[in-house]
């Protein structure tokens, strides 16, 4: 079986989000199953002034986006992590410093960008001579592809050479997977023409979204099947509440829409081997935990920290002289981290409005992340008035990131939805426990504490349901509870820390949904 996934960013090369983590490592673990698998992704310029073993695969590939314009691409090949990634190189298109925009909105000319990828797709394919059974493509931004690769097999245009052209991949299948539909790629109906691609598909049926041109919208109506990152997001997504406008066509799709959870590289994600963090531990041998927090408690707080160091990442008390060697008790002190985008799909005004609350308790709490300037400046606001246990840093910085999930006893993850998460599989193995809202990916990974009959049933979290501070602080003052016993508590870790979500499952997953397309 051959599959062939097309990004836009991917680790190690490029990230802003869980995309990146999926299509670095899923390749990995479908190639475990005996699949022959490719990336496909933008060639950042960015990319060649890194240490990276590129060769040159093809020069000047033409890709004709319509009958009198046309774009041209550099291919470019790099062998990592077991993996074959190929990168179009066309600098007019990205030569940028940012993959989808600036801070003060997308770049202009997305639409097109994303358009010629989709069109580049194919050529590149060509080139290589790697004709796929699945084209796997991932959320809104070459959805476009999706329309392409029906009007390829179905009708292609031009010449009896063209058709040809294009004849060897008519038993090529389509997978499109959402991994958050709030981003849609919503443009002028312009780039139809620019893109070669008829108005006959400017319906509602087809790509027409309220006036405008829904590339995520192509991706759900043209692929062969639609998949997002967890069971319960599909689920979510079905709904005007959670569909972003796209319930209605999925409803109809509905038949050929499947939820497979995300997983996790636990080659990567590993508190027996991670050399970020203060000293490596196991389930079987925590003492290494307590030392990773009693590290992270200093550094965040101890002399000399400041706020928004990064990549030191100190904390904002720099006044207080803090030790904690000769703080009484501060191995019973809870930590709490959260690393995360601050913004309201993440529940960070429900951080702000129960702030007063949590900070009633004997706690630490520690907030890594940026995103919307009002909570950067409420949380600046928050974090002097509660200084000596408080400590925000905007940025982000991995080996932080990495610091705050060893060294914090509980996460939170009060999300207004989440497609999957990762931050609450990367805690359960770190031995952190996570506190989250009742939530896509989040509701299929985490299994509830309110009794301790439910530590017997493998419980390794805390929901909360209602989108509301009380509901959340409940459910944080929950884990609190338990944790003031620590023998309980410590089952609670052990719980967290022999879950496996694993790529593998997920590998199999869509080897099932690959195979199953295959036959039809």
């Amino acid at each position: 079986m051959k599959i062939a996934f097309c990004v836009s960013e991917a680790v190690p090369f490029a990230k802003t989000g869980g995309l990146a983590d999926v299509a670095g490592a899923l390749p990995q673990a479908l190639k475990k199953t005996g699949a022959q698998t490719i990336v496909l992704m933008p060639a950042y310029e960015f990319l060649f002034s890194q240490d990276y073993k590129f060769s040159k695969v093809a020069e000047n590939v033409t890709v004709h986006m319509n009958d009198y314009y046309y774009e041209e691409f550099d291919l470019y090949k790099a062998h990592i992590n077991n993996t074959d990634f190929y990168f179009v190189r066309n600098p007019k298109f990205f030569d940028r410093q940012n993959l989808y925009g600036t801070p003060q909105g997308d770049y202009y000319d997305n639409d097109i960008r994303f358009a010629f990828f989709s069109r580049a797709i194919f050529e590149a394919l060509k080139k290589i001579d790697f004709i796929p059974d699945i084209i796997h493509l991932h959320d809104y931004h070459f959805g476009l592809a999706a329309l392409l690769l029906r009007d390829l097999k179905s009708k292609p245009a031009g010449s009896s050479a063209a058709k040809t052209k294009y004849a060897i991949f008519k038993n090529t299948k389509c997978v499109f997977t959402i991994h958050n539909i709030a981003y849609q790629g919503i443009y002028d109906p312009a780039i139809l023409e620019r893109a070669g691609i008829s108005y006959d598909h400017y319906n509602m049926e087809g790509v027409e979204f309220y006036g405008r041109i829904n590339y995520m919208k192509a991706g759900i109506v043209y692929s062969d099947a639609i998949t997002t990152v967890s069971p319960t997001y599909s689920k979510e997504i079905l709904t005007p509440q959670y569909g972003y406008g796209l319930d209605g066509i999925l409803n109809k799709r509905k038949k050929d829409l499947f939820g497979i959870i995300n997983g996790i590289d636990y080659s990567i994600w590993n508190p027996e081997t991670d050399k970020n963090i203060a000293i490596n531990y196991s389930e079987n041998d925590l003492q290494g935990k307590m030392e990773c927090k009693f590290a992270l408690i200093e550094k965040m707080f101890g002399p000399g920290s400041t706020a928004g160091e990064i990549p030191e990442g100190r904390g904002n008390a720099a006044s207080q002289q803090f030790n904690y060697l000769e703080k009484p008790g501060i191995s019973k002190i809870p930590v709490a981290g959260m690393v995360s985008r601050l913004s309201e799909q993440k529940g960070i005004d429900l951080i702000v409005q129960a702030m007063e609350s949590i900070m009633e308790n004997d706690i630490y709490f520690i907030i890594l992340g940026t995103g919307d300037e009002k909570y950067h400046n409420l949380l600046k606001a928050l974090s002097k008035k509660y200084c000596s246990r408080l400590s925000l840093v905007i940025g982000y910085s991995e080996k932080m990131a990495r610091q705050i999930y060893a060294g914090s006893d509980i996460l939170l993850m009060p999300s207004n939805y989440e497609p999957c998460g990762l931050g609450q599989l990367i805690s359960l193995k770190y031995g952190t426990i996570p506190v989250v809202r009742d939530t896509g990916g989040l509701s299929d990974t985490i299994i509830d504490i309110k009794t301790q009959q439910d530590i017997k049933k493998k419980g390794q979290g805390f929901k909360f349901t209602n989108y509301c501070p009380q509901e959340f602080y409940r459910a944080l003052k929950r884990a609190l509870e338990f944790y003031s016993n620590r023998t309980l508590w410590h089952k609670i870790m052990a719980n967290a820390m022999r879950q496996d979500f694993s790529w593998d499952y997920s590998a199999a997953e869509y080897i099932k949904l690959y195979s199953s397309l295959m036959k039809e």
